[in-house]
C-alpha cells in the first residue's frame, strides 16, 4: 500500500500510537451497508449474499442499517417480488433499511428537481416495507457521498429531506472495499482462489489503514476515539469475509452500536461547510471546515485496481 503523505502536526505520532500495544477499549463503531439488495454479486446470488450477511450480523449481534438503491427491485420495468422479499429479510432479521436514492445518481451530477424526485422515487417500496414491518425508516445517505457543489444544492437537499422524516447517515470510515469486491468478484467468478485468498488479505489490511487513519483524525480533531460509521457494501466479499471484518474489529477494541447511538454523539453536530467534487468522510469534511490540513487517505494498491477494471461494468 502507498504509504500515507502526513501533513497534520503530531497525527503521525497517533497513527504509530494505532498500531502499536493494545487497542483502546470502549471504542464503538456503526455497521452501515449500502447498494442493496446487491452489488458486485451476480444476480443469481443475491439471495446468497442477503443470506451471509444477515447470517454474519446475527451471529455478532450487530445492528446495522441497509441502504436501498429500488431501482434494483426491477426486472425490465416489472417490480421482482423475490428481490423486494431480500429486503423483507432484513427487516425479519431485525435490521434497518434507509433510502439511498432509486437509481445512485450523483449528487454532483444531477440537477437538484432530479435528485430530490429520485430521493422520493426510492422510498415507494422500502418505506411501507418498512411500516408493515414496524420499523424505524429514517436515514437518506448520498450516493458516491456527493452533497453538492453549493451550499444551495445541500441546503435544498437538507430541508427536503428533513421536510419527509429523514436525516442524512454520515461516514466517518470511508474506505475502498467497493474496488477489492469488483477484483474479488472477478476472480472468484475465474475460479482463482489463491487470487481471491490475495485479495481478501489486502482487503482486510486496508480496513486496518481505513480505521488507523480516522482513528488518528478523530484524535486529532476531538481529542478522543468518537464513535465511528463504517461504510460497506452488499457484495460477495462481505457475504463471504464480514465475519473476518467484525473479528477485526472486535479487536481493535470496538462494541457495535447502532447508527442512532453512535450519531447521538457530540462530534457528529460539528459544523460541516464543504462543498466540492469529492465525496468523503465526515472526518474529513469537519477538518476541512476547520481549516485543518489533512493526510492522504489510504487507497487500494494498484493491482487491485487492475484486476477490477478488468470486471465488466
Amino acid at each position: 500500500m502507498t504509504p500515507m503523505r502526513v501533513l497534520l502536526p503530531g497525527f503521525a505520532l497517533l497513527i504509530g500510537a494505532a498500531l502499536s500495544g493494545p487497542p483502546p477499549q470502549g471504542r464503538v463503531v456503526a455497521i452501515t451497508i449500502d447498494d442493496l439488495p446487491a452489488v458486485a454479486a451476480s444476480t443469481d446470488d443475491w439471495a446468497v449474499v442477503t443470506d451471509h450477511i444477515l447470517a454474519t450480523l446475527h451471529d455478532y449481534h450487530v445492528p446495522a442499517v441497509g441502504f436501498v438503491n429500488e431501482n434494483k427491485l426491477y426486472v425490465e420495468g416489472t417490480l421482482d417480488s423475490a428481490r423486494v422479499a431480500l429486503l423483507s429479510a432484513w427487516l425479519a432479521a431485525g435490521q434497518e433499511l434507509g433510502n439511498h436514492t432509486f437509481a445512485h445518481r450523483s449528487a454532483n451530477a444531477t440537477p437538484l428537481a432530479e435528485y430530490l424526485a429520485g430521493i422520493t422515487q426510492g422510498e415507494t417500496v422500502t418505506r411501507e416495507l418498512a411500516r408493515r414491518a414496524a420499523r424505524p425508516f429514517r436515514y437518506f445517505r448520498h450516493p458516491q457521498l456527493h452533497t453538492g457543489r453549493s451550499l444551495a444544492y445541500r441546503d435544498s437537499v437538507t430541508r427536503f429531506l428533513a421536510a419527509h422524516g429523514y436525516t442524512v447517515a454520515p461516514v466517518t470510515v470511508d474506505n475502498q472495499e467497493w474496488v477489492y469486491a469488483r477484483a474479488y468478484m472477478f476472480a472468484k467468478h475465474r475460479g482463482d482462489s489463491a487470487l481471491t485468498r490475495r485479495i481478501t488479505r489486502a482487503y482486510l489490511q486496508h480496513l486496518d489503514a481505513a480505521f488507523t487513519y480516522s482513528e488518528g483524525l478523530s484524535q486529532r480533531l476531538f481529542r478522543r476515539d468518537i464513535p465511528l460509521v463504517l461504510l460497506l457494501h452488499a457484495n460477495e466479499l462481505n457475504a463471504d469475509h464480514l465475519g473476518e471484518v467484525l473479528g477485526r474489529l472486535h479487536a481493535r477494541g470496538y462494541r457495535f452500536a447502532s447508527l442512532p447511538e453512535v450519531v447521538a454523539d457530540s462530534a457528529y453536530r460539528s459544523p460541516d461547510t464543504y462543498v466540492g467534487p469529492a465525496g468523503m468522510s465526515w472526518l474529513i469534511r469537519w477538518a476541512q471546515t476547520r481549516g485543518i490540513e489533512i493526510p492522504n487517505e489510504p487507497r487500494e494498491e494498484p493491482w487491485i485496481s487492475e484486476l477490477a477494471a478488468l470486471l465488466a461494468p
